[in-house]
């Protein structure tokens, strides 16, 4: 039995050999060689298969020539039960296809027995190249389990993940990531993944290496975010994804990089669609403007040229009346009088709604003349003072600039509803309207010294009049934007083509 502070080796062999002289023989050169023995000899299968149960052995010491036990059953027992454990043939006389033979099948060496003093060094050589094999074997097993551990865990994620190596090939790739590609892990693996799935942007250009991501990180490490980017389905189509690549780094070196994307195409679509949506629902409130606007105009001419014509010959016969009525009628004299004042009232208030309805000047006269119109108008109401700056005279702003009937129209509705909404809300004392052209676009700006709009009232930036204004603009490819301080008075700043894109190429 081994002792505690022996200096020999302690090695537990199992011996298959039908002679107990032989093994004698064979324990004595070991134990020359510095080995303290424990052993058990064995002849049976079912010897052996109860001996390997029973105990942990180093190795196993066979003799070939054997009558109740073959050489080549007692090595496929071995590796039935243990790959690593050395398996050393110890025989007078074996042929050399024998021992090709049992090499293929997994024997260690063989040492002949009137050469035993080979054995002790052959053994300690075969115990290193076991224990090496072991190592190298468990660490497999190991990285195996991991791999299995990591793709149990990725497997529930919802995003594709694959990892390439440092060389840029693939090393793993989880099963979301499988199905969105159409590719397996086993197809891929250990190729370089760009030139398959990256190599091409969504019109069909490649795609060089500097730009990809994945491949950017390999070399610079950090993070790299994609939102707009495309793979390539192994059937050829190609897939919108969200890309997070990161590296991997070791020792201040990246070793691989893992890139987690995910399928945006449904986002795409949505995306198209909620779009496509806005610029039907743009087209249709720009088509509703110009119904409103024609069926404004057409009130306003009627009112203007039917309504105010007849109340016109209302009154002429009311004064014929009243030239014709006896003296002696004093009663019918004032009631005629009476129908004149209310005509006349009548009148006025016709004319205020069909000015309100379409300005009658803002056709015959232009945009310039309309403003000035307005800006008295609203002072004579309101009592607000306005100061009215326009860096182009009136008749070239009309002519020079050669405007458009619609730009017009919306850049004098914009600056109604401006002044409306001043003078229902803002409680100011003077307003600063500045007109001009510069670089073919026609800019407004409104501003007053009102108490502005508070922080949490901002939901009114999206209030009806404000967002027809907004609307207005873009129908016509212009923008509009909104500046408002607490109690520090609201900016309005339109800028609109003088020429038009219409509501398309507004959306293009």
């Amino acid at each position: 039995m081994l002792q505690v502070n022996s200096p020999r080796k302690p090695l537990r062999v199992l011996f298959v050999e039908d002679s107990q002289d032989d093994a004698d023989l064979t324990l004595f050169a070991l134990e020359e060689g510095g080995f303290d023995v424990i052993r058990k000899r064995v002849d049976t299968e079912a010897a052996m298969r109860a001996a390997l149960a029973d105990c942990e052995w180093d190795v196993v010491v066979s003799d070939f020539n054997m009558p109740r036990f073959d050489t080549y059953k007692a090595l496929a027992i071995l590796r039935e039960t243990d790959p690593d454990i050395p398996f050393i043939v110890v025989s007078g006389c074996i042929g050399e296809e024998n021992a090709i033979a049992l090499m293929k099948q997994g024997a260690s060496d063989f040492v002949m027995k009137d050469k035993l003093a080979r054995l002790p060094p052959a053994i300690e050589r075969e115990l290193r190249d076991a224990a090496a094999r072991r190592e190298h074997r468990l660490t497999q097993e190991a990285l195996h389990e991991k791999k299995k551990l990591l793709k149990g865990i990725t497997a529930s994620l919802g995003e594709g993940v694959f990892v390439l190596d440092a060389d840029a090939r693939l090393i793993f790739m989880n099963p979301e990531a499988e199905r969105l590609l159409g590719w397996t892990e086993s197809e891929l693996f250990g190729k370089e993944v760009h030139r398959i799935i990256h190599s091409h942007k969504q019109d069909g250009t490649p795609l060089p290496e500097s730009c990809c991501g994945v491949l950017w990180v390999l070399g610079n490490g950090g993070v790299h975010r994609s939102e707009d980017d495309v793979f390539w389905r192994k059937d050829g189509s190609p897939m919108p994804v969200s890309i997070t690549a990161s590296a991997i780094t070791e020792e201040g070196k990246n070793v691989a990089s893992v890139a987690v994307f995910q399928d945006i195409s449904q986002r795409k679509l949505a995306e198209w669609n909620l779009l496509e949506s806005r610029r039907q629902l743009r087209e249709l409130a720009s088509h509703l403007q110009s119904v409103r606007e024609e069926e404004r105009t057409r009130l306003a001419r009627e009112l203007h040229d039917e309504l105010g014509q007849m109340l016109t010959g209302v009154k002429l016969d009311a004064k014929w009346l009243a030239a014709h009525l006896p003296d002696q009628q004093p009663d019918m004299s004032d009631k005629i009088a009476d129908m004149s004042k209310l005509i006349d009232e009548t009148l006025d208030a016709m004319r205020r709604v069909a000015a309100d309805l379409r300005p009658v000047m803002l056709d015959d006269l232009g945009l310039a003349a309309a403003i000035e119109w307005l800006t008295e108008e609203f002072t004579k109401r309101t009592g607000i003072a306005i100061r009215l700056e326009m860096d182009v005279e009136p008749d070239s702003l009309d002519d020079g600039c050669d405007l458009d009937a619609d730009v017009a129209t919306a850049v004098f509705r914009i600056m109604q509803e401006c002044l409306t909404n001043i003078a229902r809300h803002a409680e100011a004392e003077h307003v600063l309207i500045s007109l001009g052209c510069d670089d073919n676009k026609l800019m407004l700006l409104v501003t007053d010294d009102g108490k502005g709009m508070p922080a949490a009232d901002g939901s009114r930036c999206n209030s009806y009049g404000i967002t027809g204004m907004r609307e207005r603009a873009h129908s016509l490819g212009g923008k509009l934007d909104m500046l408002s301080i607490p109690e520090g008075g609201t900016a309005v700043v339109a800028t609109i083509p003088i020429n038009p894109v219409g509501l398309a190429g507004a959306m293009q």
